[in-house]
């Protein structure tokens, strides 16, 4: 098992077709900041990646939104990922 606070993390959003994703991934490799996400998605044995404090938005729910402490997302339905911006990122203390 890693330990996560040697892992490299990013906020994110995540888009697929059907949800957006804003949450935390953790990259355990030893990647350059300006790699992480490139190194992430390229990983070829990744099927899935881990998201961690996150907030799914359900776009055929008219934008209803859920929180979670951690899921697992598919990374065939990805179809963009990107940093978050300082003003787009989720706190748990029920403040956004």
């Amino acid at each position: 098992m890693f330990r996560l606070g040697k892992a490299s993390k990013e906020e994110v959003l995540i888009i697929t077709e059907d949800y957006e994703v804003k949450g935390t991934v953790f990259n355990v490799g030893f990647s350059r900041k300006n790699r992480f996400l490139s190194d992430l998605l390229n990983k070829a044995n990744k099927n899935f990646i881990a998201v961690k404090d996150c907030e799914i938005t359900y776009k055929n729910r008219g934008g209803e939104t859920e929180r979670l402490d951690f899921l697992q997302l598919n990374m065939r339905y990805v179809i963009l990922l990107r940093p978050l911006r300082e003003e787009e990122k989720v706190h748990f203390d029920g403040q956004n």
